[in-house]
């Protein structure tokens, strides 16, 4: 089976050739010409196999090197013995000693650097196609690989991402049953832990914790222990945010391989092989495969500039590396003569020595040679905190509206199990739930695929992720309903019920004069539910300039630019001649990538916002507001809606976005009046500093950084921060700040970004101690529920099934509160440190229950004691490193 289709509304690279770029402006630009049956004599095509891997080394080789002149005499004296004109089978066939001979070379002169090389097929499970195209490719690719097993005794084959390996049982048993068998006899390795090779930006960190929990968890039910998982593989994705190291380890896994960092555009990644430091001070060994290419041809160029690599990056320390080769994106993986190259030059002087070996094998090479170069007195070198790709920063933006709905349906996901354990159900309820939960958990990984997310792919691609998404977002939202609908069965209203999702308590004075919202008792705690009552409102007026709520004031001036806020007796101010919220436009061509980058330059190309913006001050439900609307552009129109609601700390500003523009970013800017040398930015399971300065061309490279939820700027005595509820591209120099709010290429889809968004960001004033923004941006991101309204009247007991309180400053994130995975009836619980720094938990759960014990994030009991009974109060004491990720399982009491 061949396929050749127009690429969906995508127009060609800016690579291609004219003649390419023609073809495809054709109705049918797929032609098949030609097909024939063949013979293939084995022998003759070996020789010539042999002699072309020769050649090309002679074409590649220096002419001070000894081999290149041996080659050149004797490939020069076979094809002079050849018979011209018509040669036989025979004459052919006389030299093949001879270029065996050559093929090997001088024995003692075998390399030191140890190539791997591993049969591949990189599919990107969508991009310039749809999901329903990647299911043809994986059969037509898996297919030739394994006819390729049965040809080729000496040829092995890695292909990572379990749900395409899923989407080949659903297209066709027959070959999954023979994939199954070539995995048993160690040919095949599905490997790299992910049920996908999602995007490294957008996703939470429960995310992928979920995406190796449901790969590597539906690896084992398919292959058991003929495939185990030793490594993450993401040969292709934008850049890793600093908790992988911590999720890689504690998912069992000893090592990271990656190919993309090669693709950064201004600083060369210094290393080959290292250890890579994660948040909370966890090394994983890293390897970036030297060769350059998941997609490798096996040639013998590559082979000798990956060895070079090695020499000058890592002088020799570990001299082994991985080479993925094969035709991905539905070629169908290595073709016979990049599989003969491979073994021919296993055993030629002048490459690389090629040993065939598992690339899980590869690992534990890889692990030997550190630890001898560690006896040697060289350690590998540690690169410590995030790997920032220095190149498709536009994928932070691009698509908002998938990268908003994936973020709702994690927040969907996480309130569905947290409610399950909060009103839980029967156990055969429960275990349908779970059933339910695993399918919808696999639509929104499989959407987080680093070409989906990013908004990367075609148009169709987005049409049909809007339907699967949708899909998903509204069973969410039903499920979510039927686990309020249950709390409401069982807490009487004697007032209002609130559920707070949030990892923390909303906690107020005694007096109930202040709360997190309108409502007005003394706390809800966090993860649970709660009924309170409702107290007498602060005074709140509003004009065209200013926002008054009791104490509270925010200022605007006649363009609607924040002039200074202040909250909690806390104030933050704009930089001289400007105002917080500035909004601006900039021309966006990319030079290459038009959806996936956004170049320095682009800040130099502003278009100018002339419009008058029309500004009405309004109160609504005791919420002073102030609404703001304008053009921008040729054809667009923005309503922001700025308010001050009771209880919260900061600026509210709802934004409402008719985008109209083509090829044109618009940003949120925060120039501030604080000199600091650095700008922190919350990420996946924490937080991270960056320069503030552009000193050298590293730091110069981070023009656009990936972050969540938060970025704040403090000079030690204040500050400001900026809260988001899921906008990823930021940037912070010079005391300024910025959002990325969307951005319009025209390729790969044309129409990517216009039409109306809605979201929104905050201004939040910072006083002296900065570690309660990362508990703002949560509640902000993470408001209360109300569940039922009763009478009025006192505000009585609610539903707090686990207890977790945190000593120490900053945010304890409950990033997961389930039931456990096996239907059990346990309950699994998942701990994130965002202080930064060591702290005690105590853990109370209030439900009937044997113990609690430490967990993997598979829900398997660790046997390393770490949770402590307390002596004085009812729980256990849990030590957590900075920024540590800890599971627990709470064991019930069989029934």
């Amino acid at each position: 089976e061949a396929a050749c289709n127009l690429p969906l509304g995508a127009t060609t690279f800016w690579w291609d050739q004219p003649e390419v770029r023609a073809r495809w402006s054709e109705r049918k630009p797929g032609r098949l010409e030609c097909a024939e049956l063949v013979v293939l004599d084995e022998p003759i095509w070996q020789f010539v196999e042999r002699f072309d891997l020769l050649r090309r080394c002679l074409w590649h080789g220096s002419a001070e090197d000894p081999r290149t002149n041996d080659l050149r005499r004797g490939l020069g004296a076979i094809v002079r013995a050849l018979p011209a004109g018509a040669m036989t089978r025979s004459a052919v066939l006389a030299h093949a000693d001879a270029l065996d001979a050559l093929l090997r070379g001088h024995s003692d002169a075998i390399s030191g650097t140890t190539c791997v090389p591993i049969g591949h097929a990189h599919i990107d499970t969508a991009w310039l196609w749809r999901i329903d195209e990647t299911r043809r490719k994986c059969v037509r690719s898996f297919a030739t690989a394994l006819r390729s097993i049965e040809r080729f005794p000496g040829f092995n084959f890695l292909c990572s991402q379990a749900a395409q390996y899923q989407m080949v049982q659903e297209e066709s048993p027959a070959l999954f049953e023979g994939i199954r068998k070539a995995v048993k006899a160690g040919r095949w390795e599905p490997n790299g832990a992910m049920w996908i090779e999602p995007d490294g930006t957008c996703p939470s960190g429960e995310s992928f914790i979920r995406q190796i929990v449901h790969g590597t968890g539906w690896w084992r039910e398919q292959f058991g222990a003929s495939a185990p998982q030793r490594f993450l593989y993401l040969p292709d994705t934008f850049g890793f945010p600093a908790c992988l190291p911590q999720i890689i380890t504690l998912a069992g896994l000893d090592t990271f391989i990656t190919n993309k960092m090669i693709w950064s555009g201004t600083n060369r990644f210094p290393h080959v092989t290292f250890r890579w430091r994660g948040l909370d001070g966890t090394d994983v060994l890293s390897h970036f495969t030297p060769g350059h290419n998941y997609n490798s041809e096996f040639l013998p160029n590559d082979l000798v500039a990956a060895a070079r690599n090695i020499e000058r990056q890592d002088q020799g320390r570990v001299r082994a590396y991985l080479q993925p080769y094969g035709w991905g994106d539905g070629g169908g993986g290595p073709d016979p003569s990049q599989i003969e190259r491979a073994a021919n030059a296993r055993r030629s002087q002048g490459l690389p020595t090629c040993e065939p070996m598992k690339a899980g094998d590869l690992c534990g090479e890889l692990h030997r040679q550190a630890r001898a170069s560690e006896r040697w007195g060289e350690p590998l070198p540690v690169w410590d905190g995030e790997l920032y790709l220095e190149a498709h920063r536009g994928t932070y933006t691009s698509q908002r509206w998938i990268k908003q709905a994936n973020r709702r349906a994690e927040r969907l996901l996480r309130q569905v199990e947290m409610l399950a354990v909060i009103a839980p159900m029967s156990r055969t309820d429960e275990r349908a739930l779970l059933a339910e939960l695993d399918r919808l958990w696999k639509t929104v990984l499989l959407h987080q695929f680093h070409d989906i997310l990013p908004g990367s792919s075609i148009k169709a691609v987005y049409d049909d992720a809007r339907v699967a998404m949708g899909a998903a977002l509204k069973r969410l939202n039903a499920l979510r309903d039927a686990g309020l609908s249950r709390v409401r069965e069982r807490v009487p209203a004697s007032g209002e019920v609130v559920f707070n999702p949030a990892s923390t308590a909303i906690e107020l004075d005694p007096s109930g004069e202040s709360a997190h919202g309108e409502a007005r008792i003394q706390e809800i705690p966090e993860c649970g539910v709660s009924t309170v009552r409702r107290a007498k409102r602060d005074r709140a007026t509003a004009t065209r300039t200013t926002l008054t709520l009791g104490h509270d004031v925010a200022e605007f001036d006649a363009q609607g630019r924040v002039r200074w806020v202040e909250r909690d007796g806390v104030s933050c101010v704009a930089r001289d001649g400007h105002g917080l919220n500035e909004l601006a436009l900039y021309e966006d061509r990319p030079r290459r990538w038009e959806a996936w980058d956004t170049d320095r330059e682009h800040a130099e190309k502003p278009i100018a916002i002339t419009s008058r913006p029309t500004i009405t001050p309004m109160v609504r439900g005791g919420v002073p507001m102030l609404r703001i609307e304008r053009a921008l552009g040729r054809a667009s129109r923005i309503v922001q809606t700025c308010s001050m609601r009771p209880g919260e700390s900061f600026l509210r500003i709802a934004t409402h976005l008719d985008w109209r523009e083509e090829r044109t970013v618009l940003r949120a800017l925060f120039p501030t009046a604080l000199r600091s040398r650095s700008v922190r930015f919350g990420t996946q399971f924490g937080w991270i500093d960056r320069d503030a300065h552009d000193n050298t061309s590293w730091q110069a490279a981070q023009f656009e950084v990936p972050g969540h939820d938060w970025m704040l700027i403090h000079d030690g005595q204040g500050g400001v921060a900026v809260l988001d509820d899921g906008i990823f591209g930021k940037s912070g120099k010079l005391g300024a700040m910025g959002l990325t709010l969307v951005k319009s290429p025209n390729f790969p889809d044309p129409t990517c970004d216009r039409g109306v968004h809605e979201f929104e960001y905050a201004i939040l004033p910072v006083g002296p101690d900065p570690s309660s923004v990362s508990i703002e941006a949560e509640w902000f991101n993470n408001p209360s529920i109300t569940v039922a309204t009763g009478r009025a009247g006192a505000a009585s007991a609610g539903m707090h099934p686990v207890g977790i309180m945190a000593f120490g400053d900053g945010l304890l994130e409950v990033s997961a509160m389930k039931p456990a995975a096996d239907g059990s009836g346990d309950v699994v619980v998942r701990l994130v440190d965002h202080s930064g720094a060591p702290r005690q938990v105590l853990v109370s759960p209030s439900m009937e229950h044997r113990d609690v014990v430490p967990c993997d994030l598979f829900e398997a009991p660790i046997a390393k004691a770490r949770l402590t009974p307390c002596a004085d109060r009812d729980g256990w004491w849990l030590g957590m490193r900075a920024f540590e990720i800890a599971s627990i399982r709470i064991r019930r009491a069989r029934r």
